[in-house]
């Protein structure tokens, strides 16, 4: 009779076998496959002829509705007033937001599909800014112009006149 030793004995099938059990794990780590679905984009605002990024403008993203133009929208897993998804520009004035989250349960959900959002911009300095947009799927990429706000002030009025009776004056004592 023919003896193995267990340490030796490597059965064919056992490659095969984990490889496919490591791809099912890497499979149920993405559910529904939306890993790439997302919203990104860049916010800039036009200073002397040029283009210039626009740092730390927060923005959020919050589903409208299904669009009615498309078919096949994702449904909704939870009333859409309590969904947002958040960001802050960075220094190139670029965002990213890959999910929504949900200010009453505190769940995050997978950007809907096929919906309209609409786009808040806010940022010390510019204008509020507000938009609408769908979404579909995959990445979708917005490029968003802000207005800044200028504070020219202007003196046309002449010269500043003091009035003697607002300034109080009187002597300063020291020592003992």
């Amino acid at each position: 009779m023919q003896t193995t030793d267990p340490l030796k004995f490597r059965p064919s099938w056992s490659f095969p076998a984990v490889a496919a059990l490591f791809l099912l794990g890497l499979l149920a780590a993405c559910p529904g496959g939306r890993s790439s679905d997302l919203i990104a984009g860049t916010i800039r605002t036009d200073r002397d002829q040029m283009e210039i990024p626009v740092a730390q403008a927060q923005v959020s993203v919050s589903p409208v509705g299904l669009d009615p133009e498309l078919r096949g929208g994702d449904e909704e897993p939870e009333p859409i007033k309590h969904l947002r998804g958040l960001d802050i520009t960075n220094d190139a004035g670029y965002f990213e937001i890959q999910s929504l989250s949900s200010d009453v349960s505190f769940k995050e959900y997978p950007m809907m599909r096929n919906w309209r959002y609409e786009v808040r911009i806010q940022v010390p300095g510019y204008y509020i800014y507000k938009g609408q947009f769908t979404y579909t799927k995959g990445g979708q990429e917005l490029s968003i112009l802000l207005e800044e706000k200028t504070a020219d002030v202007v003196d046309d009025t002449g010269v500043i006149e003091i009035d003697e009776s607002a300034i109080q004056t009187g002597a300063i004592r020291r020592g003992n």
